[in-house]
């Protein structure tokens, strides 16, 4: 029998600065086919990205004020929003600076979302 390894399922790694976060490029991976993101905070106090393609952005059905830009590169992918890294720090309760703090990524294909382990913020 053999184990096929998925790609999706490796340790990625965040990191958030006082006006962007970047993902590199094992955490990106999922993200290729998304026009959109929504970014948000579970009630683990977990950073969670959700990749939206054109179609459902373009079908009205979610808050067009959710959906967050993601620029793609070639070894990185870049959520640029001051706002979004102001709720994010106040939130998890994190200083944010132009020096990143970093956090392991993992993918979960069922949720189709990425999970940046925190550890429950700054708590």
């Amino acid at each position: 029998m053999i184990k096929w390894f998925n790609v999706k399922e490796r340790v990625g790694a965040m990191s958030l600065y006082q006006n962007y976060l970047t993902l590199n490029t094992t955490a990106m991976y999922p993200f290729e086919d998304a026009y959109r993101v929504q970014v948000g905070v579970d009630e683990n106090r977990q950073i969670i990205i959700k990749p939206v393609t054109k179609e459902v952005v373009e079908s009205g059905v979610l808050d067009e004020y959710s959906l967050i830009k993601i620029d793609m590169r070639k070894s990185f992918a870049r959520i640029s929003s001051v706002a979004l890294l102001k709720s994010i720090g106040e939130e998890l309760r994190l200083v944010l600076s132009k020096t990143p703090i970093h956090f392991q990524t993992i993918w979960d294909d069922k949720k189709n979302i990425l999970i940046a382990t925190t550890k429950k913020g700054n708590e």
